[in-house]
């Protein structure tokens, strides 16, 4: 087979032009990251429907309504709900009671938090005013 000596040229060119391009690492998939804190949070009444949502801090996210305020208040608490101080303000002293929960981890380390309060309001008090 006949090859031309312009194509040869151009071959040795291009494959010398190749060789004098640095060489780019791929671009790497950042690992992904672990939150810090993931939580269940749940209210239970005793009559009422139950609502619940999902709470991850580090960064802030998931179906909390105001996950970042809640993912600040936890941290100031080293991710314990019963280490959050009680917000001020009033409360009706209605009796319907509520049950709240937080399940979850902080910084790799179990958290639990299980209360029976007497009203929403009390309830949303007692724990700061945002988680529940």
């Amino acid at each position: 087979m006949h090859v031309s000596r312009v194509r040869v040229r151009w071959a040795a060119a291009l494959a010398g032009m190749a060789a004098m391009l640095p060489a780019v690492p791929a671009a790497a998939e950042p690992a992904p990251r672990e939150p810090i804190g993931a939580y269940l949070l749940m209210m239970v009444p005793n009559d009422g429907p139950i609502s619940a949502a999902t709470l991850w801090c580090g960064p802030a996210g998931g179906t909390h309504v105001s996950a970042s305020r809640a993912c600040d208040q936890l941290a100031s608490a080293s991710g314990e709900v019963r280490r959050i101080p009680a917000r001020t303000g009033p409360c009706t002293l209605a009796l319907a009671p509520v049950r709240v929960t937080a399940d979850g981890t902080w910084r790799g380390r179990p958290r639990h938090f299980a209360r029976t309060y007497p009203n929403k309001c009390i309830a949303s008090r007692d724990t700061g005013g945002i988680l529940f």
